[in-house]
C-alpha cells in the first residue's frame, strides 16, 4: 500500500438532500469562479475544511523550531492552532499529521511516538484524536503495542483507520469500543479512509488474486465498489452522506504509477475524465453533498517542485481545473484539491515561486464569488 496523507474527507454529518453526479461528457453548466485566499507562510497545505468553514493541514510549527504540525485553522481566522502529540505540550520531538474532522471541529490523525530503543530512536505512528479546540491530542488506544493511525471521522464521532504498517488491518472505533473490518476472502490487507455521517466506511482492500479493490464496509459487512474496466487496483478515498464516493483506480494495462480519478456509482469506478489523464496520477480527493468532485489532475509543469497535479472541479459531468477559475494570479498554481464542503469551499496546496526562482508549498481556500 502506498503511503500518503489520505485526503480529508468532507464532514460527514453534511445535508442529506443529493442532486445527482453527472456522467462525463454531460450538458455542462456554467463552473463557478473563485476568490483565492492563500494560507500564511507556516501553511504548507491544506488538507479538509467542514461545513462551517474550519480548516485542517500541515505547517511548520516556530514555536516547535519549525517542525512539521499538523494545525486547525478555525473559520474567520488567519492563525493556525498547531496540534500537539499527546502529552507532549509542545515536544520539538513529535511530528503530527490532521488527516480528517467533522462538523464539531473534532479532527484525527496521527503523531509520530517517540520510542527509544537500544542503539537508537523511533518514531512509531500512533492514532490520535484532538477534540478541539486545544492543541493536544489523546492516544485513540488502537494496537497499543503497534502501528496506526486514524483517517476519518464523521459527526456521530465515529472513526476509522488502519492498524499494523503494510500488512494493514482497517478498523472502527465508537467511543472505546475498537473493531476489526472484515478483509475480503483470501485477502490480507486492507484500509478505511473515511466515513460518512450514516456510518458507511470506504477504503481498499486487497482481494484473493492480489488485486487492490475500491472497499465499502456497511453493518460490518465487506463489499466491492468495483473497478475501473476490470484493472487491478482501486480505492476510495472520500464518501458524501448519499453514498457517492470518490478516489482512484487504474485501467487494465495501465502502470502503477497512472491511476484515473474516478466516481463510484453502481457498482463500478466512473472516470472523470480530468485534464491529464493518463499522462500522470490523478484522482478524486472529495465529494460533497451536491455531488461536486474536487481533487488533482494529471497536468504537472515541468520543473514544478510541489509535484502535485492541478487541481479541479467535477461538476455537473464536466472537469475544470480550478487555475481557470480565479483571477489571474501571478507565480500561483492551484495544486492538488483535497477537501469541499458544502457551501462550495475548496481546500488544497498551492504552488508558489518566488523572484529568486525558488518554490515552496501553502494551503489555500477558494470562496466562490456570488
Amino acid at each position: 500500500m502506498r503511503k500518503r496523507l489520505p485526503a480529508a474527507m468532507v464532514a460527514a454529518g453534511a445535508m442529506a438532500g443529493v442532486m445527482g453526479v453527472s456522467a462525463p461528457g454531460a450538458e455542462a453548466a456554467p463552473a463557478p469562479q473563485y476568490r483565492l485566499v492563500l494560507g500564511s507562510a507556516t501553511t504548507l497545505e491544506y488538507r479538509g475544511i467542514n461545513a462551517r468553514g474550519d480548516i485542517i493541514g500541515l505547517g511548520t510549527d516556530p514555536s516547535s523550531q519549525g517542525r512539521e504540525k499538523g494545525f486547525i485553522l478555525k473559520a474567520g481566522s488567519k492563525t493556525p492552532v498547531f496540534l500537539n502529540a499527546p502529552g507532549s505540550g509542545s515536544n520539538l520531538r513529535e511530528e503530527t499529521r490532521a488527516l480528517s474532522i467533522n462538523d464539531q471541529g473534532m479532527v484525527v490523525g496521527r503523531y509520530g511516538k517517540v520510542v527509544v530503543f537500544p542503539g537508537g530512536v523511533a518514531e512509531v505512528p500512533r492514532p490520535v484524536l484532538w477534540p478541539g479546540p486545544g492543541g493536544t491530542g489523546t492516544d485513540l488506544g488502537v494496537n497499543p503495542a503497534g502501528t496506526a493511525e486514524a483517517l476519518g471521522i464523521n459527526n456521530k464521532q465515529q472513526i476509522v483507520g488502519t492498524q499494523g504498517g503494510i500488512a494493514g488491518t482497517p478498523w472502527s472505533e465508537q467511543g472505546s469500543t475498537v473493531t476489526n473490518l472484515p478483509l475480503f476472502p483470501g485477502g490480507k490487507t486492507g484500509e478505511a479512509l473515511a466515513v460518512n455521517g450514516n456510518g458507511v466506511v470506504v477504503g481498499d482492500a486487497a482481494q484473493a488474486d492480489g488485486s487492490k479493490a475500491a472497499a465499502e464496509w456497511v453493518d460490518g459487512k465487506i463489499s466491492s465498489l468495483g473497478t475501473l474496466n476490470g484493472g487491478s487496483s482501486a480505492e476510495a478515498l472520500a464518501i458524501n452522506t448519499a453514498g457517492q464516493a470518490v478516489g482512484d483506480a487504474l485501467p487494465p494495462g495501465a502502470p502503477p504509477t497512472l491511476p484515473h480519478a474516478v466516481l463510484y456509482q453502481g457498482g463500478k469506478a466512473i472516470d472523470l475524465d480530468v485534464p491529464g489523464t493518463g499522462r500522470n496520477a490523478a484522482r478524486a480527493s472529495a465529494i460533497n453533498s451536491h455531488g461536486d468532485v474536487v481533487g488533482e489532475d494529471g497536468v504537472i509543469p515541468p520543473l514544478d517542485l510541489v509535484g502535485s497535479g492541478n487541481g479541479f472541479l467535477y461538476r455537473n459531468g464536466h472537469a475544470t481545473e480550478l487555475n481557470t477559475l480565479i483571477a489571474p494570479t501571478p507565480n500561483v498554481r492551484l495544486a492538488e484539491a483535497t477537501g469541499i464542503n458544502d457551501a462550495g469551499h475548496i481546500v488544497g496546496i498551492a504552488a508558489v515561486t518566488a523572484r529568486d526562482g525558488s518554490q515552496s508549498s501553502v494551503g489555500y481556500e477558494l470562496v466562490p464569488i456570488t
